[in-house]
């Protein structure tokens, strides 16, 4: 009987993160945003290689990142990454080979005013 490979290397997930979710409040006629952390995991960051920078930077986002975590179905482009204090917006979310066992996120840094960096 053949056993079953895992394609993560699960000592590449070294870092912790907090995936966020936005949630907006009215008091008073006045809308509040407030990102609240929904769960936190081990992750594996790396920069995009050349080729990926260089096709990033075409359409300005060079400053793009590459969050590796273990399969999730509660992970949507709506959600931030906080890693080591720094704020990234989800791009994209691709499941790994289809084999529901890791997601590759891109994900752009964010500047203090809430938007992403280009």
């Amino acid at each position: 009987m053949a056993s079953k490979v895992s394609a993560l290397n699960a000592g590449a997930l070294r870092n912790r993160a907090e995936f966020l979710r936005r949630t907006v409040t009215v008091e008073h006629g006045i809308s509040r945003e407030r990102w609240g952390t929904v769960f936190t995991c081990w992750c594996g960051v790396e920069p995009l290689s050349g080729k990926e920078f260089w096709e990033a930077a075409a359409i300005n986002r060079e400053n793009e990142v590459r969050f590796t975590i273990r399969y999730r179905k509660d992970v949507s482009a709506e959600m931030r990454i906080r890693l080591d204090g720094i704020v990234y917006d989800i791009t994209s979310i691709l499941d790994k080979n289809n084999r529901h066992e890791a997601l590759e996120i891109l994900a752009r840094t964010v500047t203090p005013d809430g938007k992403c960096q280009n």
